[in-house]
């Protein structure tokens, strides 16, 4: 169809129905590759993502073209490659930040304060390379299986080494060690808080497996 064809609504329409096109594809990789799982539901960064993909891809875009859209104008083309350029540069640069500061799994260390989150830009590469392939997302700290307390000094310093899965046979010891008391064994289960405020609560059974996520709502 051509240009000369269109009127600025359809014009406008045309490019709404292949941004929404675009916006269900990534929409399908934010659930899938970047917050896969559990990490949709601990780490709620997906809602700001999905805002500002549907921000740009959704709505500048098409109203751009709404306003300028006008098939008398000899500078048509170059009016829509400029508004396409820019809602793609503000789609990459979103998409970039997403995807650097993505969650990658879960984890704990002594003592078992509670599960705190491995971001993908506070990791080193060899270990986000391997948080990334990796299946499982939930770990927890012990670098040689050596129950030192209170983990590593920064996030940086983990290695794939350090981190070893719930499921794991030793991870009964670590919670043993972590808490003699047994203040975090509850119902046959370990609960745990999530992160310094603990509003949301992990909750593991004894062999290390995800019972459930209790998310806290409101304040």
């Amino acid at each position: 169809m051509h240009l000369t064809q269109l009127n600025r609504f359809k014009a406008a329409g045309i490019h709404f129905g292949i941004s929404l096109a675009i916006f269900i594809a990534l929409v399908i990789m934010v659930f899938t590759v970047w917050y896969p799982g559990i990490l949709s539901k601990v780490d709620t960064g997906w809602h700001r993502a999905l805002l500002l993909i549907a921000g740009v891809d959704l709505v500048l875009g098409p109203l751009l073209t709404l306003i300028v859209f006008n098939p008398a104008k000899k500078s048509l083309r170059f009016d829509l490659a400029v508004i396409a350029i820019a809602q793609l540069s503000a789609l990459v640069a979103g998409l970039y930040t997403v995807h650097t500061t993505r969650p990658l799994a879960l984890y704990t260390a002594l003592p078992a304060a509670g599960f705190d989150t491995l971001y993908a830009h506070q990791v080193n590469p060899e270990t986000r390379a391997f948080l990334s392939h990796s299946d499982n997302k939930l770990f927890y700290y012990a670098p040689d299986n050596n129950f030192t307390p209170f983990g590593a000094a920064s996030l940086e310093q983990i290695t794939p080494a350090d981190l070893h899965s719930t499921t794991a046979a030793e991870f009964a010891a670590f919670m043993k060690q972590s808490t003699p008391d047994g203040l975090l064994e509850k119902d046959g289960a370990y609960t745990i808080p999530q992160g310094q405020s603990g509003k949301n609560l992990v909750l593991l059974e004894k062999n290390g497996q995800l019972r459930e996520i209790q998310i806290a709502t409101g304040d």
